[in-house]
């Protein structure tokens, strides 16, 4: 049995599986650094109504932008959490009955199909079940326990145990509840030094490409079962004034996240939803320069590639924590 992929399926390559076994230790390791991509896949269900006509032409095409991800991922080997809205895998409701359309935009009955035919073997995780938001007034304890448990519900309907989870909107809450489910990895909230301010400073900052902020594996535990595993970067899409950064802006954010990640050995996560990479050909070319960076430290030895709950097993199971950076020799 396996979590966070297809119960049974069988075992696929996974560089980063072998290698995180070396590093479990009872006593302090000396770590490389941790490269973590997590993929927010919810279709049209994180979108206002109001939105919807705008991004119409991307959401008719993400199914190719997905399985066109998916084949990138191959080619450079490298796995991913999908953290999946628990509703794309359900079947569409009529319009009558709280079914919203067009139904290609909120259901994907082949997206489990896709992901665990890749050659490399990637984790799904979940984005909730109806992709809601923890710190809406709406969303009390028990309706968040709810979503949480329809969403594990429906993983186990597809064979699927959910061991991670990726809030909506970013939007941490209710963290106790997790163990719960058992889900032992979560996405925290991105610690950059302008403390997630939206707007011009938060354009600026994607515009000159400042470093990545990387983590201390040391610092991630949250008590004996759960990890928080904050993110580094949101790799921007290049819709509206977006488009005004050019792309060498993303690769040196991320070149320079990865070298800090590699140097101290900490963690560098990367993040965006299939549909920031939009229906040409720039964002994919942008993302190839990342993964190719990715896939040649890790063939050097500087990073292990892994997904949420292998790193949260890493951290968990190394009961003494690693060999911080100015201990290496």
């Amino acid at each position: 049995m396996r979590y966070g992929s297809i119960l049974n399926e069988p075992e696929k390559e996974s560089k980063s599986r072998v290698s995180r076994k070396s590093y479990a230790l009872d006593s302090l390791a000396v770590m490389p650094g941790i490269c973590i991509l997590s993929i927010d896949t919810e279709l049209a269900w994180g979108m206002n109504a109001a939105d919807l006509p705008r991004f119409c032409k991307v959401l008719d095409e993400e199914p190719e932008i997905i399985r066109r991800l998916i084949r990138l991922l191959d080619t450079y080997r490298i796995p991913a959490t999908w953290a999946v809205v628990g509703r794309l895998l359900t079947a569409p409701a009529d319009r009558r009955h709280g079914g919203r359309t067009p139904g290609r935009w909120y259901h994907a009955p082949d997206l489990l199909e896709w992901i665990t035919g890749a050659r490399i073997r990637h984790e799904i995780g979940t984005h909730t079940f109806g992709h809601i938001y923890a710190h809406d007034a709406s969303t009390t304890r028990t309706v968040w326990k709810r979503d949480l448990e329809a969403a594990c519900r429906t993983g186990r309907q597809h064979g699927i145990i959910v061991r991670s989870i990726v809030y909506p909107r970013n939007q941490v809450a209710y963290v106790d509840t997790l163990d719960d489910f058992g889900i032992v990895a979560y996405r925290g909230v991105e610690r950059n030094w302008y403390g997630n301010r939206r707007g011009a400073v938060h354009i600026l900052d994607r515009a000159v490409g400042t470093p990545a902020p990387t983590y201390d594996l040391n610092a991630l535990r949250e008590g004996d079962r759960l990890v928080n595993l904050p993110a580094s970067q949101f790799l921007l899409g290049d819709n509206g004034i977006r488009k005004l950064i050019p792309p060498s802006s993303r690769i040196r954010q991320a070149r320079l996240g990865l070298d800090r990640a590699a140097d101290r050995g900490e963690l560098y996560h990367l993040w965006f939803h299939p549909f920031n990479l939009g229906t040409g050909d720039r964002m994919f070319h942008t993302l190839e320069h990342v993964l190719r960076d990715i896939s040649e430290r890790r063939d050097r030895g500087e990073l292990l590639v892994m997904t949420m709950a292998e790193t949260a097993d890493l951290i968990l199971e190394g009961a003494n924590g690693f060999v911080p950076a100015e201990r290496r020799q």
